[in-house]
């Protein structure tokens, strides 16, 4: 099928998202391979990521886009949050698309006009072997959020993983991880600090790690325990 271009503007994916710096614990390896098989599938898939706050799931979805990219795949990245301050129009015309990569997808709860607009693109999807990947943040089902039974009932019908999120025993390993892929000078008396004296949510941690490595390349000094205690205000 001779599928158009389609930017993925105004939606930016975020360039640093890849499976490669996915901190995938024995827990994930099923659901990071089947990610990795539904991004080179050359018939159409039908899934839905679940994952909490924080899980994950967005760095998912975006690690996807990227993926996508390297397999030469044309697609669409659209943040939920953020295409709700827009016209359903945005869904229009998606389906001459490759991969059509939807987050958030609990955001359209009490907005039946995109309810009823995400139906349809699934349905056109189906017809022109477009897939569809939506990822679903937070604790509700499907039941919870969408009124819309035809909708309800399609997504049903789709397969679905979630995200299990990092155990109190992997969190080192998954700092220690992180330090190395963003190439951050980040030692393991610095790592046992902030697991000590900080939240322990990994999402948490690596924003945080992330920050503090912003910081020391701004003030030009070296990631110690004072400098954590100043910069995070521990």
């Amino acid at each position: 099928m001779n599928r158009q271009h389609h930017s993925i503007l105004p939606f930016q994916v975020d360039q640093r998202a890849s499976f490669s710096r996915f901190f995938c614990t024995p827990s994930n390896s099923d659901l990071l391979n089947r990610l990795k098989e539904i991004v080179f599938a050359k018939d159409c898939q039908e899934f839905i990521l679940i994952g909490n706050s924080r899980s994950g799931k967005s760095f998912l979805i975006q690690s996807i886009c990227n993926e996508l990219t390297l397999a030469k795949k044309e697609f669409s990245f659209v943040p939920m949050s953020k295409a709700l301050d827009m016209g359903v129009e945005i869904l229009q015309n998606l389906a001459s698309l490759d991969v059509v990569c939807i987050d958030d997808l609990q955001c359209i709860a009490d907005h039946p006009e995109w309810e009823e607009e995400i139906f349809h693109l699934i349905n056109e999807c189906q017809q022109s072997d477009c897939s569809v990947i939506f990822s679903l943040g937070g604790d509700s089902l499907l039941d919870d959020f969408i009124a819309l039974p035809d909708l309800l009932s399609r997504l049903k019908r789709m397969e679905r993983m979630k995200i299990n999120s990092v155990d109190d025993n992997s969190l080192h390993d998954g700092l220690l991880f992180v330090s190395k892929n963003y190439d951050i000078n980040l030692g393991n008396s610095e790592i046992e600090f902030l697991l000590r004296h900080y939240s322990r949510e990994f999402s948490v941690l690596v924003e945080n790690v992330l920050l503090l490595d912003h910081r020391a390349g701004e003030l030009k000094r070296k990631i110690t325990v004072p400098f954590i205690k100043e910069i995070l205000s521990l």
